[in-house]
């Protein structure tokens, strides 16, 4: 696969993984040579975020890339530039932390806003990878997080050596606020039943999708052409394109603590999505007022996967009945809003057998599709209350979930 790395990094990184500075900088001048790398974006971040990220696993052999980001005004505040230009100034390598510093922040080096945070993501990786390929970073797997997150102790040693493909860990929002932490439960839970709802129902795109809690393998990294240069859901849209090269594996255990923290920065994820419960907690805190899918969503979701395993089989997909089924009109009417008869008539039946005609359907109701599907099941299944959907759950469901 040293191929495909060295095509990707020819045709599609940015121009910061071959910047002749790189070298100059003391984290490369004074050793050529890490075990682990780990990028970082950010963005009005305190000056002390570094130590507190890496709190319990400073003696990791690592290269920490950090990107420091803002993005073109107006978007971004006079206070949040400045306040990331400090934290610019304050960064330093030192032999305990092994420290690169990519400068996005100052003027003419600023982000284009829709760009954000996803390249800022690939620059930094973009960089590992090449650092990799060189032989500066012995291990092939480049791990991403966030400033806000605190890695466990034994995060560097959980994925074995011989391990491919793209991992995600578990993780936990935390914090000292008692209304953010409170919000922080409902939004993971919301987060866990969406997760364990598709797992249920035999989705091929049941994992998190968390920027602070991905690690990536070079090989697949370059296959899949790194992080989409997008302002929110980065990672979103970057393990989607993973889980069709090979199956994500999650990590159940050890679990990376992030900290719950009210944020507008981006239209949607889990600053807006915070800011939003915290709001609901104070009419009402006993949460029951924070709603959340209904479970009849999901069981739509299984009827279409099921139809799609039946009709890449060949056989009469009527395991869902029109007569004997009320769902069968729903599971259609959704399918084909979200463009079924285009894959059928165009696709799927030229596929020569079974076997690629599943993964033609796999790949086309991807995790993008799936989440659309849920949202429009809402028309027929409103959302209710998280608390009361979770009550409610079929136990082996329920037990998967932590509340």
């Amino acid at each position: 696969m040293g191929r495909v790395i060295d095509q990707y990094l020819q045709r599609h990184a940015e121009p910061e993984a071959f910047c002749s500075s790189l070298g100059a900088q003391p984290a490369l001048a004074k050793k050529q040579r890490y075990q682990n790398v780990l990028v970082i974006p950010a963005f009005a971040e305190s000056e002390r975020f570094l130590a507190a990220v890496l709190s319990h696993c400073m003696d990791a052999d690592l290269l920490s890339i950090v990107v420091v980001n803002a993005p073109e005004q107006p978007t971004a505040t006079e206070q949040q530039i400045k306040s990331t230009l400090k934290l610019l100034s304050s960064l330093k390598h030192s032999e305990q932390t092994p420290l690169l510093v990519i400068d996005r922040a100052s003027l003419g080096q600023r982000i284009p806003s829709k760009q954000g945070v996803g390249l800022a993501r690939k620059i930094g990786t973009d960089i590992a990878l090449r650092l990799h390929r060189d032989g500066q970073i012995a291990s092939p797997w480049l791990y991403q997080t966030d400033a806000d997150a605190r890695l466990p102790k034994d995060y560097f040693s959980a994925i074995s050596p011989q391990q491919q493909g793209t991992v995600v860990f578990s993780h936990q929002h935390v914090s000292e606020d008692p209304i953010l932490a409170q919000a922080a439960e409902l939004y993971d839970a919301h987060m866990q039943y969406y997760v364990q709802a598709l797992a249920a129902q035999g989705s091929a795109y049941a994992y998190p999708t968390l920027g602070s809690t991905i690690a990536v393998h070079a090989d697949m990294y370059a296959k899949a052409r790194g992080f989409p240069k997008r302002n929110a859901g980065e990672d979103f849209h970057l393990l989607n394109k993973l889980n069709k090269l090979a199956a994500i594996t999650w990590l159940r255990q050890p679990t990376i603590e992030v900290q719950a923290r009210r944020s507008t920065r981006v239209v949607f994820g889990t600053g807006p999505a915070l800011e939003k419960i915290a709001a609901l907690l104070e009419d009402d805190p006993s949460g029951h007022n924070y709603m959340s899918y209904d479970h009849r969503c999901f069981e739509l979701l299984g009827k279409a996967l099921n139809y799609l395993r039946q009709s890449s089989l060949g056989k009469e997909p009527y395991s869902i009945n029109p007569i004997n089924d009320p769902d069968h009109a729903r599971v259609m009417q959704i399918l084909q809003q979200l463009g079924l008869q285009k894959i059928v008539n165009d696709k799927l039946y030229q596929q020569p057998n079974a076997a690629q005609r599943q993964r033609l359907v796999t790949d086309w109701f991807d995790a993008l599709k799936t989440l659309r599907f849920v949202h429009l099941a809402r028309s027929y299944f409103p959302d209710t209350s998280l608390r009361q959907t979770l009550a409610q759950l079929p136990a082996p469901l329920r037990n998967e979930i932590t509340f």
